[in-house]
């Protein structure tokens, strides 16, 4: 079970680092876009306190991974309200009366190109932390990642 916890910890923070997608992607309060869910909130140092905890970071690695998740979310931020717009663009497609699936191909291809962006964001992050990190630490979280990832 702890183990399981630790995976889901890791697998939050790559979802995280690569400009907060799981944050801006959940339901606000008043159903749109724009942060988890009632009660999913996380307290301060919630995720990356626990992570810093896991891998033993000291407080050097902890400022230089913030560094980098503040850097991406700044520069993904663009990306995500792209994504969030063309995603309104296909809820009106869905509500239309009339389908009209040139304008869903165009969203969907767009949505393509924004979510390729977006992986190669996260994967940045991924890299720029793994550097930051020693062999021993790397293997550590090598080891919390589910097979296959």
């Amino acid at each position: 079970m702890n183990k399981k916890m630790i995976v889901m910890a890791v697998l939050a923070a790559t979802i995280i680092g690569g400009g907060t997608c799981a944050v801006l992607a959940g339901h606000g309060p008043d159903g749109e876009f724009g942060g988890p869910p009632p009660g999913m909130e996380m307290g301060p140092g919630g995720f990356e306190g626990r992570m810093a905890k896991i891998l033993k970071l000291t407080e050097t690695q902890q400022s230089q991974i913030k560094a980098v998740f503040e850097t991406e979310r700044d520069l993904g931020k663009p990306l995500l309200d792209k994504m969030h717009e063309s995603r309104k663009q296909l809820m009106s497609c869905v509500e239309a009366t009339v389908f009209d699936e040139a304008a869903v191909r165009i969203i969907a291809n767009e949505q393509a190109v924004t979510e390729a962006e977006l992986i190669v964001s996260r994967t940045r992050v991924q890299n720029k932390i793994n550097g930051l990190l020693t062999q021993e630490q790397r293997e550590l979280l090598k080891n919390l990642r589910p097979e296959g990832r």
